[in-house]
């Protein structure tokens, strides 16, 4: 099976998504959403954390969100994985806000970087005097 997105080590997937598209709520809705069938499947989910970027970078840079799963069961776990994957995301599908809804979010959230970088400049010229 293809995973463009994830990678199966041993009994260890890695899903990975970019926050050019998602955020850390969505992706972490999206698991949540669920649950339940990985239980079933015997799969657990270890996490979901964003990538730290090393330095200031010039313009705004998508980071790398990347949320692990462990097979726990018995018998194979490649096909459980490779369906947890799957079921991931159809939870993304599932939750993923209506076209307004994003927009919106898109725009907050741009405005939230628009103040972080005013807040920035004003730390450096504060510092400057």
């Amino acid at each position: 099976m293809q995973m463009p997105y994830g990678d199966i080590d041993g009994n260890v997937l890695t899903m990975r998504f970019s926050s050019a598209d998602f955020s850390i709520a969505s992706v972490i809705t999206a698991i949540r959403e669920h649950l339940d069938v990985m239980e079933e499947l015997g799969v657990k989910f270890l996490g979901a954390a964003t990538e730290v970027t090393s330095g200031p970078t010039p313009v705004f840079r998508p980071t790398n969100i990347e949320a692990k799963f462990e097979y726990c069961g018995q018998g194979e776990c490649k096909p459980c994985l490779e369906r947890t994957y799957q079921v991931i995301w159809k939870g993304v599908i599932d939750t993923f806000p209506t076209e307004a809804e994003w927009a919106q979010a898109k725009r907050d959230f741009a405005q939230f970087i628009a103040s972080q970088a005013d807040l920035l400049r004003a730390r450096i010229e504060s510092s400057r005097e």
